[in-house]
Parts: C-alpha cells; sequence; structure tokens
C-alpha cells in the first residue's frame, strides 16, 4: 500500500482498541535501513495507546520508485570535489528543489493518511491525538525540508496545522545538519578520502551501529574506539533480521540517496535546510524561487532533537551546537521555532532496535513531562 504521494506505508499498527483520541506515530526511516528496522516499536504501539505508521521512502520496498524527471535532481557524485562556480550553484539549485518536491511529497501524503484513516487532530491542551512526526538519521532531511517550505503549500481540506503536534529530529549526525566542523578532528567514514566509497560504506554500517563513550567536551568526544559494552546494535540482529531491514541499492554509488547524501553534504544544502528549518520566514517569500508563501508555516510546533548519548560523536557534537545557535538566534530577536533538544541515555544511533521503550517514550514525552524529568539533564545542558 502507497500513499498517495508514493510513499511506502511499511506498517500501520492501526488505531489502539477502545480510544477515539490517540496520538498517531508517523516515522520515516534512514540510509540504506528502511522502515523494517522499526519492527521492534510497533509491539508497544497498544500499550502506550497509540497508532504508529511507518512508512518507506521512494526507491525502497512497497514505495513508488523515482521517475526519470525526478533523478536528473540528483546530480552524480563526482570523483574529485566541483570547483566550476556555475556547476556548483546548478547543481545546489537541483538538490534544493529535489528536496522542496520530497517535502511536498510527505506534505501530501500525510492529508492523505488524515483523511483516509480518520487520524483526530491534536486537541489544545490535551497529552494526546495529532501526529509525531519522526525522521531518523537520512530521514530527518525530510523533516527539516518540510518545515523550510510547508509555508508554501497550501491548505486544504484538511488542515495539517490542527494534526501535527511536533516534529521529531531522531539522531541525525551533525553531517546532516552541517553545523562547523570541529578543528580537531572531524571523522566520518562517509567522507575518508583515503578508502573507495565501497570500504567507506562498510567502515560506515560498523561505525554507525556502535556505542561510543564521550566526555564532556568536544575534544573528548570518541571519534573511532567504540566501547565494548554495550555491544554493537549488530551483536543484537540476526542475519535475517539484518538483510530484512536493509535496502541497499538506494545507499550504493549512483543510488538516489548516495547521491543526495553526498551532493547535499558537498554543497551545503544540509545547512541550507537546517536554517531554514529553524528560523521562521520573514519576507512572506519562498527562499527558493520567490513566489509567495500560501500556506500556514506551522510555527507554534514543536521541533525536537532526540539524540542518543552513546551514538557517533557528531550527536553530541550537532546538540552543543544547535543549542549555541538557537541561543543565539533568541537573543538576538529572530524568529525561531519551538526547538527543543532530548538527550536519550544510553542510547546509540539504533535505540529504536536495542531500546524501543525507550526510544518510543523519547517521541511521545511531552514538553511538561520533560520538565519533571529536566534535574537529570541540567548538567548537560549547562555544558551545551
Amino acid at each position: 500500500m502507497t500513499t498517495v504521494s508514493g510513499l511506502g506505508i511499511f506498517k500501520d499498527t492501526g488505531a489502539p482498541a477502545g480510544r477515539s483520541n490517540y496520538t498517531t506515530l508517523v516515522i520515516v526511516h534512514g540510509y540504506v535501513w528502511h522502515g523494517a528496522i522499526f519492527s521492534k516499536v510497533l509491539p508497544l504501539a497498544a500499550s502506550h495507546g497509540v497508532r504508529i505508521i511507518v512508512l518507506n521512502r521512494r526507491d525502497y520496498p512497497g514505495s513508488v520508485p523515482y521517475t526519470p524527471e525526478e533523478l536528473a535532481l540528483l546530480p552524480p557524485v563526482p570523483d574529485q570535489p566541483r570547483t566550476d562556480p556555475a556547476e556548483i550553484r546548478s547543481d545546489k539549485l537541483k538538490l534544493e528543489k529535489f528536496m522542496r518536491d520530497r517535502a511536498r511529497e510527505l506534505y501530501d501524503s500525510l492529508e492523505d493518511l488524515v483523511q483516509e484513516l480518520d487520524i483526530p487532530p491534536a486537541t489544545p491542551g490535551a497529552s494526546s491525538g495529532g501526529i509525531v512526526l519522526v525522521g531518523w538519521s537520512l530521514g530527518a532531511t525530510w523533516m527539516l525540508a518540510l518545515l523550510r517550505h510547508v509555508a508554501e503549500f497550501p491548505v486544504n481540506e484538511i488542515n495539517l496545522r490542527d494534526y501535527i503536534r511536533r516534529v521529531v529530529l531522531w539522531d541525525p549526525p551533525n553531517c546532516l545538519l552541517h553545523y562547523p566542523e570541529p578543528e580537531e578532528d572531524d571523522y566520518n567514514p562517509l567522507f575518508d578520502t583515503t578508502q573507495t566509497f565501497e570500504e567507506r560504506g562498510k567502515e560506515f554500517i560498523k561505525w554507525i551501529t556502535a556505542y561510543f563513550s564521550h566526555g564532556n567536551t568536544t575534544e573528548t568526544f570518541e571519534r573511532r574506539v567504540a566501547a565494548k559494552i554495550p555491544p554493537s546494535t549488530l551483536a543484537n540482529i540476526s542475519q535475517e533480521e539484518y538483510k530484512a531491514t536493509m535496502y541497499l541499492p538506494a545507499g550504493a554509488r549512483g543510488g538516489s540517496d548516495f547521491n543526495l547524501l553526498y551532493g547535499c553534504h558537498a554543497l551545503r544544502v544540509y545547512e541550507t535546510l537546517r536554517q531554514g528549518a529553524f528560523f521562521l520566514p520573514t519576507s512572506g517569500r519562498s527562499a527558493l524561487d520567490g513566489k509567495p508563501l500560501i500556506g500556514d508555516d506551522w510555527r507554534d510546533v514543536e521541533v525536537r532533537y532526540a539524540w542518543g548519548d552513546h551514538s557517533v560523536w557528531e550527536c553530541p557534537y550537532a546538540a552543543r551546537a544547535m543549542r549555541q545557535e538557537i541561543d543565539a538566534a533568541r537573543r538576538g530577536g529572530k524568529a525561531v521555532r519551538n526547538v527543543t533538544i532530548l538527550r536519550v541515555r544510553g542510547a546509540n544511533h539504533f535505540a529504536h532496535w536495542d531500546y524501543p521503550e525507550r526510544t518510543l517514550r523519547a517521541f511521545l514525552a511531552n514538553p511538561k513531562e520533560r520538565e519533571n524529568r529536566a534535574t537529570a539533564m541540567d548538567a548537560f545542558r549547562a555544558r551545551l
């Protein structure tokens, strides 16, 4: 089954029994691992009284493949960095247009889900109802694009602003947010130019599935040496599960996710998306093509960066940089979204597989619940 715009519905747990006003969690997966990687969260829906819908992005199993016209907006990754200014501008614009199309795709899919599945709206002042929209890892790029462009999309019979309770950026590393890299060490196997792209991919899988013990400063965030305890998520997943949760073609060289990830990183599109998502529009026109804004900018929706404190170093680094960016913008009087940052203790990049209960609570916890548990976070927040 697919949505009206071609996203695959990997799994829908359905409305919880005996409840008419419930929260719906809509999850968008990341790079190479598709919706099946959230399989361990799904059985928890009933006990939490929520509905969980896991979507597979285009070019992944159960979805509609990209058309040749859509793929033409994903420039191939060159062997050497681009140097021609005209080529750089052209390729960057293509990638930005590609992501605006993906934002509209997600917007239309959410409208479709609300209408077809009779999803209840968010109830003001209540802790249930509405949609919590989650983008994990590369899937967070879809969230940033949606927030950047949502005011460009028309409000139809279904006004999504009445439904969206929260947008969660679930553990995207800094390479997908593009805060300035640290001077001392910016290791990420995906960008290790001493290796082939195939070698980088293999190292990346080992790196991103591991647990890391970090210090309290950028200098003491562990870049390379994984902790022995707990063991990597790879130790907790069988070969059958591994094959069932991964889909390599989109992430292989020349695949749509491959060209998107490397292109957006090289041309700083992630930075553009992040800034466009976090800072509210002020001109009344699209930053991409200058057309008038015709929709709702969702300015009151909470945007939550939830990160695992045993994930790769780029996640605590991004949390620190984000805190500094948002605080500075607020002091300067800029129009900023309601951005919050939630540390998920003991979690790595695959906590939804290793610790599904903890992960689900991080998605669903309301701001007042988080305030009640804030004492454990205060010391760390003071260091951000």
